[in-house]
C-alpha cells in the first residue's frame, strides 16, 4: 500500500507541475517512439495504418487490452513489455491527473469567485451580498418569464463561497474592492446592461455607485437602493442617470392603514412571481405622436395591458402617473404598464395605432 500511495502522490505532483504543451509533447513522443520501435521490429500489422496504430496504442496504455491486436515477433513483445506499457502508463496516468486537476481548478474558481468575466456582454451585475435580499433579487429576476436571457453576475467583497453553485444563470466573482478599475474590468463593467447596487449600508451603496458610474456604460440601467433619502439625493446630484430607490416601509404602513389591501397590491405589482406585474418599455423613436387615451385603449384591447404612466427619461424622472387622455406621447418616451407578463416593444404593431 505504501508504494502505491507514493506513486499516486508522484503522479499528482507531476500533473500539477507539467504544462499542457509539455503533456501533449509527452503523449506524441511516447506514441512516436513506440511507432519507430515497432517499425524496426517488423510489426507491420500494428503500424500499417496510422489510425490502427493509434487505436492499438491507446488500448495498451489505458490497460483496456481488447486483444484484437498484439505483437507477433519476439522483439515486438519485448518492446511492449519493457517500453510501451511502462511509458504508456506513466503518460496516461499523468494525462488523467492533469484533466482531473483542470476540472478541480474550474470548480474551485467557480466557488471562490476568482474566474475572469471580462468576456461577458449585455449581462446583469449584482454588487454586494445579503443572504436574504440578494437571493430574493435573483429569484425575482429569473421569475420574469419573458426577460432577455442575460447572465447574472454576483460580485462581492465578502469572504464567502459561491452561494449559487448549482444555478447556471448566476455566476460569482469575488473582488478585492469596487474602486479598482482592473477588478471592475474583470467583471465586464463597461459591457453590463443592468447593474444593481445594494450595499449593507447607505454609505457603502453610495461609495460603490460613485465608483462604478465612471466605468459603466452610459446605456446601462443602474439602480441603487437606499434607506436615507439624503444619500440618494447626494448620488443623484453627481450621477443623475442612476435610478435611486428609497425604502418605503413607513409609507406602506400608512397606506395599508388608510386603504386596506394596499400592501397586497404593491407586493403583486413588484413581484414577477405571481399575477399582474409592473413593467416598462420605450416607444420606438420613429413612432409618430399619439394621444395617451388612444394608445391606452389599443394596448388594453390587443394585449390586455394597462398603461399607468409615462416619463421622458429612462430613470423615471418627471414621472406622470395617470396622465390625461389627451396627453401626447412622443417617440422615445418610456411607458409604464401593468400586465400578466412582459410585453416588449417588438410585440406591438405600432403602425396600426
Amino acid at each position: 500500500m505504501l508504494p502505491n500511495k507514493r506513486i499516486k502522490r508522484l503522479f499528482k505532483r507531476l500533473a500539477r507541475r507539467i504544462s499542457w504543451p509539455a503533456m501533449l509533447f509527452l503523449i506524441a513522443g511516447q506514441a512516436f517512439l513506440t511507432y519507430i520501435l515497432f517499425f524496426l521490429a517488423g510489426e507491420k500489422a500494428l503500424i500499417n495504418h496510422p489510425l490502427e496504430f493509434i487505436y492499438y496504442n491507446m488500448v495498451v496504455v489505458s490497460t483496456v487490452g481488447f486483444g484484437d491486436l498484439s505483437p507477433v515477433t519476439h522483439a515486438g513483445k519485448v518492446i511492449v513489455a519493457f517500453w510501451q506499457i511502462p511509458s504508456g502508463l506513466i503518460v496516461f496516468a499523468s494525462f488523467i491527473g492533469k484533466v482531473t486537476q483542470l476540472f478541480i481548478n474550474i470548480a474551485r474558481r467557480n466557488m471562490d469567485g476568482s474566474n475572469d468575466f471580462y468576456h461577458y456582454n449585455d449581462h446583469i451585475l449584482l454588487l454586494c451580498w445579503d443572504d436574504h435580499s440578494t437571493r430574493q433579487i435573483v429569484k425575482l429576476i429569473l421569475g420574469d418569464k419573458k426577460r432577455q436571457d442575460r447572465q447574472i453576475l454576483l460580485c462581492v467583497t465578502d469572504d464567502i463561497k459561491n452561494p449559487f453553485p448549482d444555478n447556471m444563470a448566476v455566476s460569482f466573482a469575488k473582488l478585492r474592492t469596487f474602486s479598482d478599475k482592473k477588478e471592475l474590468d474583470r467583471v465586464g463593467i463597461s459591457k453590463a446592461k443592468r447593474i444593481i447596487v445594494d450595499g449593507k449600508s447607505d454609505d457603502e451603496t453610495l461609495s460603490i455607485a460613485l465608483s462604478i458610474a465612471t466605468f459603466a456604460s452610459k446605456d446601462a440601467n443602474i439602480s441603487a437602493h437606499f434607506f436615507d433619502q439624503t444619500k440618494a439625493q447626494l448620488l443623484k446630484m453627481h450621477c443623475p442617470h442612476i435610478e435611486c430607490s428609497i425604502d418605503n416601509s413607513a409609507k406602506m404602513m400608512v397606506r395599508s392603514m388608510q386603504d386596506p389591501g394596499s400592501s397586497q397590491v404593491t407586493e403583486q405589482l413588484l413581484s414577477t412571481l405571481t399575477g399582474a406585474t409592473l413593467y416598462c418599455f420605450q416607444t420606438p423613436k420613429t413612432q409618430k405622436e399619439v394621444e395617451f387615451g388612444v394608445l391606452f385603449n389599443n394596448l388594453k384591447s390587443q394585449h390586455e395591458m394597462i398603461l399607468i404612466g409615462l416619463s421622458h427619461f429612462k430613470n423615471g424622472d418627471d414621472m406622470q402617473l395617470n396622465p390625461p387622455l389627451d396627453k401626447v406621447i412622443k417617440g422615445g418616451d418610456y411607458l409604464h404598464y401593468i400586465a400578466n407578463e412582459r410585453i416588449n416593444t417588438d410585440d406591438i404593431n405600432w403602425q396600426d395605432i
